[in-house]
């Protein structure tokens, strides 16, 4: 399965280098914290790797929603983002139907935290909200308030604390 994950990590990459090069140092750290913290929550290997899969994938629609729409709004970017994701996994024969449906929908799906249980996707959603409140898109005076609404794993809680909460004090 770890081949099929560099297959979407390579197409993504690629895909991004003619599209949107500068979504890639955001896709990658959200990628890697991702599979960080799958594992750190002991999640079975396959699952692991779905989620990786999802993660590398999870901006795909930026692009799409930047020339359609000319922004990356959240509902535009995911609309967009599960054409693409959808498009792609049509071709990977080395996972089965509901596996591509499931990555289509976290893809479809993963700005909402009202989506998180039903998709479970916890290491994903949270690790888009460290990588995003990294990068400044939440304000760090912020970081109490978002850690309990948005972050749900204990390790994305631990990571989320050490990076913005302890680093204040």
């Amino acid at each position: 399965m770890k081949r099929t994950v560099d297959k979407v990590a390579e197409y993504v990459l690629e895909y991004f280098m003619k599209e949107d090069p500068a979504q890639i140092a955001h896709t990658q750290c959200v990628a890697s914290y991702t599979h960080y913290i799958a594992v750190c929550e002991n999640l079975p290997e396959r699952e692991t790797d779905l989620m990786e899969m999802a993660a590398w994938l999870h901006d795909i629609g930026c692009p799409a929603s930047k020339k359609k729409y000319g922004n990356t709004m959240p509902v535009h970017q995911e609309e967009e983002g599960r054409i693409e994701a959808e498009r792609l996994l049509k071709d990977i024969d080395e996972l089965a139907e509901n596996e591509k449906e499931w990555i289509a929908d976290v893809v479809g799906n993963h700005h909402r935290r009202s989506e998180v249980d039903r998709l479970k996707f916890a290491p994903l959603f949270d690790a888009d909200c460290i990588v995003n409140m990294t990068e400044g898109y939440y304000p760090k005076e912020n970081a109490e308030a978002i850690l309990e609404k948005a972050v749900s794993t204990k390790c994305g809680k631990e990571i989320f604390r050490k990076l913005f909460m302890e680093a204040k004090q």
